[in-house]
C-alpha cells in the first residue's frame, strides 16, 4: 500500500527525510566511477607531433613529450565531477636527467678504471656494473614514483610520499633474488611486499595510504598463467633436446632441423607474448583492489581480454609498420640499384644515399613503433583501467587537508637515464 509522506519529517516535495548527522553514508552515494573523457585522435596527434619533434631534436624533445602525455592522461581522468591534474614540467625532467648523468658518470669511470686494473677477470667484468645499475634502477624507480606522486593532484590537493629509496632497492634486490631462485614462483609475494612498502609511504593530503592485497591472492589468480608459461618453456626445451639428439644421430636433414627449431622458437614466443597481457591485467586489477587511503577503497572489474586487445592492436600495428618500412627500402633499392648493390657487395664508397635511406627508414620505423605503443598500450590500458574502476568512501575526501612537500626530479632523471621510467 502506498504511504503518503509525513509533512513533519519529509522535505518539501516528498522524498526521504534527511539523514541524521551521525548516520552512516549511503554506500551507493558514497561511491563514484572513474571516467576518461579524452579522445584517441587527440592523443594520437599529440604523440605524432611529439615523435616527429623528438626525431628532429635527436631525442631532446622527449621531456616535453612525456610531460604532455601525462598532462593529457591525468587531465581527462575524472573521479565523479573532479578531474585529476598533473603539475610536473619538462624543465624538471630535463634538470633531473642532467643531474642523473652527473651521478652515473663517475660510476662508469670507476668501473672502466677497475676493468683496466683487473684485466684477468675480463670474463666477469660486466657483472659488477650490471648489479650496481640494477640496484640504481630500483632506487630510481622508487624516487621517480615519489616525483610523479607529488606532481599529481585532485581537488587542489596533491599526493606525496615518504620512505627511503635505498631501503626499497634493498627489498627489491632480495625479493628478485628469491623470484629467480624459485623460477618466478615468489613473484606474487614480491609484488605484495614492494607495493605495501610504497603505499604505506604514500599519502593524499593528510590521508595515509595502505595496501591490503596479499601474495596468495595474486598467486591464486595468476598461477595458471605461470604454469602455462613454465610448461611452454619446458616443452620447448624438450623439443630442442630431441632436435639435438636427432642431429647427433644424423637422422634429420639440416634444412628440416632449422625449420623445426624456428617453429619451436616462434611457438614459444607467441605463447609468452600472449601470456604477458593476461598477467598484466590480472596484476593491475589486484593492485588497484588492494589500494586504500583511509576509508577510501578501489574496486576494479578490468577484464583480461580488454588488455589483451590493446596488445593485439599494437602487434597488428607493428606488423604494418614493418611491412611499410620493408616496402620503402624495396622501392629505394629499385630506384637506386647501383647504390644498394654496392652495399650488398660490401662496398661503402659512394653509397651515402643508400646509407641515408636506410638510416631515415630505421628511425622512422622506431618512431612509428613508439607512437603505436603509446596509443594502443599506454593510453589503451590506461583507459581500460579507468573505465573499470570505482572508488568508494568518497566522503572522507571532503575532510582531507593539504600536507607533504614536493619531491625533487633526480629520481625521475635516474629512471629516465636507466630506462626504468613509466607514464
Amino acid at each position: 500500500m502506498h504511504t503518503l509522506p509525513d509533512p513533519f519529517t519529509s522535505p518539501p516535495g516528498g522524498g526521504a527525510p534527511p539523514a541524521a548527522p551521525g548516520a552512516a553514508a549511503d554506500p551507493i552515494a558514497d561511491a563514484a566511477p572513474v571516467g576518461f573523457t579524452g579522445l584517441r585522435g587527440d592523443f594520437a596527434w599529440l604523440v605524432l607531433i611529439g615523435g616527429v619533434l623528438q626525431l628532429l631534436t635527436v631525442g631532446f624533445y622527449r621531456f616535453w613529450l612525456v610531460t604532455d602525455i601525462r598532462r593529457h592522461l591525468w587531465r581527462h581522468t575524472r573521479l565523479g565531477p573532479d578531474a585529476f591534474e598533473y603539475t610536473g614540467t619538462a624543465r624538471e625532467l630535463l634538470i633531473g636527467f642532467l643531474f642523473a648523468l652527473a651521478v652515473l658518470a663517475p660510476i662508469y669511470v670507476l668501473y672502466f678504471l677497475a676493468g683496466l686494473i683487473a684485466e684477468e677477470a675480463e670474463a666477469f667484468a660486466s657483472l659488477p656494473l650490471v648489479l650496481v645499475l640494477y640496484v640504481f634502477g630500483q632506487y630510481a624507480a622508487f624516487r621517480a614514483r615519489r616525483y610523479r606522486m607529488t606532481r599529481t593532484a585532485l581537488r587542489g590537493l596533491r599526493f606525496w610520499m615518504t620512505g627511503s629509496g635505498a631501503a626499497y632497492a634493498a627489498r627489491a634486490a632480495l625479493w628478485d633474488a628469491a623470484t629467480v631462485l624459485t623460477l618466478g614462483l615468489a613473484y606474487p609475494w614480491r609484488a605484495a611486499a614492494l607495493e605495501r612498502y610504497k603505499m604505506r609511504h604514500t599519502c593524499y593530503g593528510d590521508l595515509a595510504g595502505d595496501f591490503v592485497g596479499t601474495g596468495w591472492r595474486l598467486f591464486l589468480r595468476g598461477a595458471w598463467i605461470w604454469l602455462v608459461g613454465l610448461l611452454a618453456v619446458a616443452g620447448t626445451a624438450v623439443g630442442a633436446g630431441a632436435l639435438h639428439a636427432a642431429d647427433a644421430f644424423g637422422t634429420l636433414p639440416a634444412e628440416a632441423e632449422m625449420g623445426v627449431a624456428g617453429v619451436l622458437g616462434l611457438a614459444l614466443l607467441l605463447v609468452l607474448l600472449s601470456l604477458y597481457p593476461l598477467f598484466r591485467a590480472t596484476e593491475l586489477r589486484w593492485r588497484l583492489e588492494g589500494v586504500r587511503f583511509g576509508p577510501v577503497a578501489l574496486r576494479c572489474t578490468l577484464r583480461r581480454r580488454t588488455v589483451l586487445g590493446c596488445y593485439a592492436a599494437l602487434l597488428a600495428a607493428t606488423l604494418l609498420i614493418a611491412i611499410a618500412g620493408t616496402a620503402v627500402l624495396g622501392i629505394a633499392a629499385v630506384a637506386m640499384p647501383d647504390r644498394f648493390a654496392g652495399l650488398a657487395a660490401g662496398s661503402t664508397s659512394g653509397q651515402l644515399a643508400a646509407f641515408v635511406v636506410i638510416a631515415v627508414t630505421y628511425l622512422a620505423v622506431l618512431a612509428a613503433f613508439g607512437i603505436a605503443k603509446r596509443v594502443f598500450v599506454d593510453r589503451g590500458v590506461w583507459v581500460a583501467v579507468v573505465a573499470a574502476t570505482t572508488v568508494s568512501g568518497l566522503a572522507a575526501l571532503d575532510h582531507v587537508k593539504a600536507a607533504g612537500a614536493a619531491a625533487g626530479s633526480l629520481g625521475e632523471g635516474l629512471a629516465d637515464a636507466l630506462d626504468v621510467g613509466a607514464v
